[in-house]
């Protein structure tokens, strides 16, 4: 089995859970480098997980050479700058979600990728954290029977801190963007119609939306989604309607229900292995790369993810909704 050797760029508070989870697979990754504008968390990273190898800038990383895969945990308002740099070097590179907070930014990085040759895929990891991998494997067997629905809730009260509360797109690029994926992934096609409305609550301190609601169609397929910050009642719920059956959806299982019947179907990835779909989503890039073929989390494949988070808020910016053509605007 190869041992890939990993940079990763950005050591803020996502990529202890990527080296945690890392740390758990020498024989397949090993973090040799680490880049961070900020001295105190190059330090972190050398005292807490041994990465010898730290530098300020991404230029001084690609200079040093020595590693394989980029994996870039950096904020989202820099992280398409970081993806273009770090796709100069023509290497693999693993990106946190969201790929970019609008479709144009991203089809950027795509294409900037393809040019240089350097195989791009995201960190969707909610595919398999939550239990939407589950639903989709119940759903491909024929255990629920046709799609005739999709209800997704998630209410909570969320107050972020540093640079998320000065982003004019807030809980959609947060937590829908998990949504979005997992209703692609669930439905096994792309959207046709969405249409959006979204707020910013008082309550939470933060620029940009607290709470949306949103509708889509995937054809003749229906997906109603409420997502809120600003919610006193916690609720994390997918519901999936089928002809024969109901399927519900969540971290830390699916839920079979048919004819007064339920079948429990535990999700594996469930509190601190949860950090396990970290390493899952990079070792898809990996597998690709050794392939020669295109991980199922690539960035091409995102961009369909990322047209509906920038349908979500263009509709709620022009109070209108968003046509789709195989998951894209036209």
């Amino acid at each position: 089995m190869t041992v890939h050797k990993i940079a990763l760029v950005g050591a803020g508070n996502i990529s202890r859970t990527h080296l945690t989870s890392y740390a758990r697979h020498p024989d397949r990754v090993q973090v040799v480098a680490a880049c961070d504008p900020v001295e105190e968390r190059r330090e972190w990273v050398r005292d807490t997980f041994g990465v010898e190898h730290t530098y300020e800038t991404i230029g001084q990383l690609i200079d040093a050479g020595g590693w394989d895969v980029a994996v870039v945990c950096t904020p989202s308002h820099v992280r398409t700058s970081a993806v273009l740099e770090l796709a100069t070097a023509g290497k693999p590179i693993f990106v946190e979600k969201p790929l970019s907070f609008d479709l144009g930014d991203a089809r950027t990085i795509v294409d900037a990728c393809a040019a240089t040759g350097a195989p791009i895929a995201v960190n969707q990891n909610f595919r398999d954290s939550y239990a939407f991998g589950l639903g989709r494997e119940l759903i491909e067997q024929g255990e629920i029977g046709d799609v005739l629905a999709i209800s997704q809730q998630e209410l909570t009260f969320r107050q972020d801190k540093g640079w998320r509360l000065d982003q004019q797109r807030h809980a959609l690029s947060v937590m829908g963007v998990h949504w979005f994926d997992g209703f692609r992934l669930l439905l096994g096609r792309e959207a046709t119609w969405l249409s959006a409305r979204t707020f910013s609550s008082p309550a939470v301190d933060a620029v940009g939306e607290t709470d949306a609601s949103v509708q889509i169609f995937f054809g003749d397929t229906p997906v109603t989604y409420v997502q809120s910050f600003s919610s006193r009642l916690e609720r994390t719920e997918t519901v999936v309607i089928g002809t024969s059956a109901t399927l519900q959806l969540g971290y830390a299982e699916a839920v079979l229900h048919r004819d007064g019947e339920t079948k429990t179907i535990p999700n594996p990835l469930v509190g601190s292995d949860r950090s396990e779909a970290m390493f899952l989503g990079l070792d898809r890039l990996l597998i690709a790369v050794e392939t020669g073929t295109e991980p199922a989390n690539s960035g091409q494949d995102n961009l369909r993810t990322i047209a509906l988070l920038d349908a979500a808020y263009r509709s709620a910016d022009s109070g209108a909704p968003i046509s789709l053509k195989d998951g894209l605007p036209w």
